[in-house]
């Protein structure tokens, strides 16, 4: 069946708002896991008509999830040292510290994969100031490998495997001594032998300096064809593979309105033909656009922005309900009963069933955060608050576009109730001016969470933000 009939299309899901859902998992069309910036995991058992918070844990960013087929045991990893991997065999009601992992494994884990309840693999870190490791379990965690991948990469993400020996992992390697993220090249690494050792795939085609690899997919029902979606944030492409992974090739992203659609993050495809990338759009991490292609990437179009007037001539599609800033595609069930799912900045379901809609009092709305987009204005932020009566503790921080804890603006005890606004002078906790670019803020106040971009002043031509609830949804 392809996906470009039988009135498949993309809808949002009343999912609680967030900054930004980073990572989803299905077992089935029905029941599934997803991962935010308010450092909650939450649960649908409907397709996502309704999701359930099951943990929201304050000092932890959830990057990545994976459960077992049955639903029982799962993996969530983290950007958070000390905190990386979490672990639970109840299918997600609690969520334990994974306190056994050797020292040397990587201080974030970007990339996970359960193939089993025995087998698991991840990957990390998503830094090229530290090091670069792959690390996994055979026993369902009761013990850890660790593979340092220094020698190979600076870089690592994704990671995929097809089954406990031939996997793969993909990230960037650096040209030059101490790496920084326009010194990487993009690399793909597969293993034949559970991750002792590798080989790049990509090592003999001339690839861009400031591009890496960030998410992986082979098609689960042809799995010859595989991609990868590169984040460079000059330029946007993706590899493709049609014989196992044995080769690559490059191809930009460019849409029918000439435009690149830059720094890519998710890629999912349907099937050989039918696909999407998404990301941060931008090397801004602003736009947050998302592409289609319908003949297997030679072509695209843009699904999120309804520019003010054709470019060159060509038209330009409406925006449509896949949203922004997509990290994740997944794709479950057969036949008429195949949907996929996406994750950015709330979660969205491809499918041809009925259109539904939030029910009154079913998704959480601004109870913390105001504003649905933050922005920054002659360097400085302004993080509007309201705290609720009988608050006792209250707290504010701020992560990197990397989803790396940056700032602590308030830690608070018995909170005075009532509106007030917090300014935030874009320095690190040591002072430091960081970078201009995209920032996320979370607000925790007595275990309740909310999360959202903040955006650096736009000049020029701008695609509209997505709302990140339609709500132009129906009941069914």
């Amino acid at each position: 069946m392809n996906g470009t009939n039988n009135g498949y299309q993309w809808i949002a899901t009343p999912a609680p708002l967030a900054g930004r859902y980073d990572d989803i998992y299905f077992i089935n069309p029905d029941v599934g896991w997803a991962v935010n910036g308010n450092g909650q995991i939450l649960k649908t058992e409907d397709g996502g008509k309704k999701w359930d918070i099951k943990t929201q844990l304050k000092d932890v960013y959830f990057r990545c999830i994976g459960m077992t087929q049955d639903g029982e045991h799962g993996w969530a990893g983290c950007t958070t040292p000390g905190k990386q991997l979490y672990h639970t065999s109840n299918g997600g009601k609690d969520w334990d510290l994974v306190n056994n992992l050797p020292a040397d494994a990587p201080s974030a884990v970007c990339g996970l994969w359960v193939l089993d309840e025995n087998n698991v693999f991840a990957s990390g870190t998503n830094y090229p100031e530290r090091p670069a490791r792959f690390f996994k379990t055979h026993n369902g965690g009761e013990s850890w490998f660790v593979r340092d991948m220094e020698d190979l990469a600076s870089i690592l993400v994704d990671i995929y495997f097809q089954n406990d020996q031939i996997g793969w992992v993909v990230g960037g390697r650096s040209v030059r001594p101490n790496p920084r993220r326009d010194d990487v090249v993009p690399t793909v690494l597969k293993t034949e032998d559970g991750g002792h050792t590798w080989k790049d795939m990509l090592e003999d085609i001339n690839v861009p300096l400031g591009e890496w690899g960030w998410k992986i997919q082979f098609l689960e029902d042809d799995p010859d064809f595989g991609v990868v979606a590169c984040e460079n944030l000059k330029a946007g492409a993706i590899f493709i593979t049609e014989d196992g992974g044995d080769s690559w090739r490059r191809q930009e992203i460019r849409d029918n309105c000439h435009m690149i659609n830059e720094n890519l993050e998710g890629i999912g495809f349907w099937d050989r033909n039918l696909g999407w990338v998404g990301g941060w759009g931008d090397a801004t991490f602003d736009s947050g656009r998302t592409s289609e292609t319908r003949d297997g990437g030679k072509t695209w179009i843009d699904l999120t922005g309804s520019w003010p007037k054709p470019i060159d001539g060509y038209p330009c599609p409406p925006r449509c309900n896949i949203g922004q800033y997509i990290n994740r595609f997944r794709f479950v069930g057969e036949g008429e009963n195949r949907v996929a799912y996406a994750s950015g900045n709330t979660v969205y379901k491809y499918t041809n069933q009925e259109l539904w809609g939030p029910k009154e009092g079913e998704v959480a709305g601004n109870r913390l955060l105001g504003a649905t987009e933050l922005k920054i204005a002659a360097d400085r932020a302004l993080v509007p608050l309201t705290i609720p009566e009988g608050a006792t503790s209250l707290s504010v921080v701020v992560y990197d576009r990397f989803a790396g804890q940056v700032r602590t603006l308030l830690e608070e005890q018995n909170p005075a109730a009532g509106d007030r606004s917090l300014s935030w002078d874009l320095q690190d906790d040591n002072g430091q001016k960081l970078p201009p670019g995209q920032f996320m803020v979370r607000v925790t106040c007595d275990g309740y969470a909310e999360s959202r971009l903040i955006f650096p002043e736009r000049t020029g031509t701008q695609i509209p933000l997505t709302a990140s609830i339609p709500h132009q949804l129906r009941e069914d």
